[in-house]
């Protein structure tokens, strides 16, 4: 009798924890990723993945939900408040296309983001976070104490023959970083992560530097952008070194419209056509003026990646620039990435962030998938390698 009661009651006990489990096992066979935002000088995109069974090791798998890209308007970007209210708008319109859930990872605003190396005294965690804002003060744009921190150590330097480590700060003003979250709120996301585009961009391509032969790769990864350049060095999947060059699309076209005696708009337009070799359309005399024009903006963003090389071969004797990777909106101009790979002699390649997704029904997608869309490099880091997977 004992037994028989016991039995009965084993199994009332292991039916209700039959559903229970059931109802888990549903609750994660729906998870998905955060939905990554990235918003840009002149572009937000907003991309969701999924991971897939085909997913092992060190290579794992992602299928892509959804793709959006809205443009900001030129005549807006200059005014903070109107630009803020346009994209806090986009992204809510563009959060109930094809997208799943509410939940966002984003980055610390890119235009209001200082990087700066630093050296500094090997030291316990603690001592270390409270002299991180000290070694700071005086060499970041703005106030350190109050700013959002965030710091890489990079590794082992030697400075007058003393052993420090080499940090890599980045810091964003307080009051950037609320007005970038409250823009969230506003587009009724819920954001569960805020990264640093330095380490999205490394973990955009972390599925090839993991491979045995990339461990001791060294990359320079070449974020063109609108308004400047960012340069993430990569030693494996480590970050090893970081900058902001004020040198973008944005300074290309003004130096055509100088040149042409064209508003920007037009500049663009016209800056595109001979890049993509349309020149055909446009006169001889005019192409000249545009390629002419190119050439100390050029001139001044090889000096400074030169200049980025180098000091990374400095600070890691032995080591040196094996590759580059280019990404950016302004990538696509193919020759102008070709003339700076030429004259930094390292081999390059275009890279296709998109190129690793599975694209199998997707829900929804403004994206060419056609042709290699350099510009999604930050969308995807942050949208597979940093984002914690969530529920529906």
């Amino acid at each position: 009798m004992f037994t028989c009661i016991l039995h009965v009651h084993f199994v009332r006990i292991d039916v209700r924890a039959i559903v229970v489990r059931l109802m888990v096992l549903s609750w994660f066979a729906n998870r998905v990723n955060p939905i990554a935002v990235d918003v840009g000088t002149d572009t937000i995109k907003l991309l969701q993945a999924e991971p897939t069974k085909a997913s092992s090791g060190n290579d794992p798998q992602f299928r892509l939900i959804a793709a959006d890209c809205q443009m900001i308007p030129d005549d807006i970007r200059a005014n903070a408040a109107e630009r803020d209210d346009f994209v806090a708008e986009a992204i809510r319109k563009m959060l109930t296309e094809g997208f799943r859930g509410k939940q966002v990872v984003t980055c610390l605003p890119s235009n209001r983001m200082a990087v700066q190396h630093l050296k500094m005294a090997k030291m316990p965690t603690e001592e270390f976070n409270k002299a991180l804002p000290f070694e700071a003060a005086g060499k970041l744009p703005f106030d350190a104490n109050r700013a959002v921190l965030r710091h890489t150590i990079a590794g082992e330097v030697y400075q007058n023959q003393e052993a420090k480590q080499e940090v890599i700060l980045m810091a964003a003003p307080r009051e950037a970083v609320d007005r970038h979250l409250k823009l969230l709120a506003q587009a009724k996301a819920e954001v569960v992560g805020v990264h640093v585009e330095p380490n999205a961009l490394i973990e955009c391509f972390g599925h090839v530097f993991r491979r045995k032969e990339g461990e001791t790769v060294s990359t320079i990864i070449i974020d063109m952008g609108a308004s400047a350049t960012h340069v993430v060095i990569a030693y494996g999947t480590s970050l090893a070194f970081a900058k902001h060059i004020a040198i973008g699309g944005d300074l290309f076209n003004k130096r055509v419209a100088e040149a042409v005696k064209c508003r920007l708009p037009a500049a663009k337009e016209l800056r595109v056509k001979v890049a993509h070799q349309q020149s055909q359309a446009v006169e001889p005399a005019t192409v000249e003026k545009v390629q002419s024009s190119l050439t100390q903006p050029l001139d001044s963003l090889v000096f400074e990646l030169q200049g980025c090389m180098r000091y990374y071969a400095s600070i890691f004797p032995g080591r040196n620039v094996d590759r580059a990777i280019f990404v950016g909106g302004e990538s696509r101009h193919v020759a102008l990435c070709q003339s700076i790979a030429q004259r930094l002699g390292v081999p390059a390649t275009l890279g296709d962030p998109l190129a690793r997704l599975s694209k199998e029904n997707v829900a929804q997608n403004t994206v060419d998938l056609r042709h290699p869309q350099p510009g999604w490099a930050i969308a995807v880091g942050l949208g597979i390698g940093l984002a914690t997977p969530a529920s529906e």
